[in-house]
């Protein structure tokens, strides 16, 4: 009897792969929830701003997403206090998603609602001097970006309710 030939080794991978990506990409396509009450839309000028924080690589430090398990850890103390944790219709408007991935500074998903006296113009006196709000943050500075830029920036992470 002659052992199996190469093809069909090839072939049973290609189609175990190609299923594997059917499953995690495109299962998840077809499941959308329907916006929630803190799903945002955005504007020309938001959307500008979102594009500038993927850009910058903000995602990769800042997560969009409150996890239950988060408590008594980080920045969150108590469940609640940086927002109600994320549902899936939270993220309805969002593509790409922005979770984050190596969660270095704070969640973000609620910071327009948060104290004190967060606003727009705080948010670009933040952006600009990042150590001047947090010392021995690992944030850089904005302040090499255009106004406009900074504005939309700005006005992006005034959506994060």
């Amino acid at each position: 009897m002659r052992p199996p030939s190469i093809r069909y080794l090839l072939f049973g991978s290609l189609l175990f792969l190609l299923a594997g990506m059917a499953v995690t990409v495109g299962l998840p396509a077809l499941d959308e929830a329907p916006p929630s009450a803190l799903a945002v839309r955005y504007t020309p000028q938001e959307e500008r701003g979102r594009a500038i924080y993927l850009r910058e690589g903000c995602g990769y430090c800042h997560t969009q997403q409150v996890r239950a398990v988060e408590v008594e850890r980080g920045t969150v103390h108590v469940r609640g206090d940086i927002g109600p944790e994320s549902a899936p219709g939270d993220y309805a408007f969002q593509k790409p998603v922005l979770w984050g991935t190596s969660r270095q500074g704070p969640d973000l998903s609620h910071v327009a609602g948060r104290p004190p006296g967060n606003s727009r113009e705080w948010q670009l006196q933040h952006l600009a001097e990042p150590q001047r709000f947090n010392p021995g943050t690992v944030m850089p500075s904005f302040r090499h970006l255009p106004r406009e830029e900074l504005d939309a920036l700005a006005d992006y992470l005034m959506t994060l309710r």
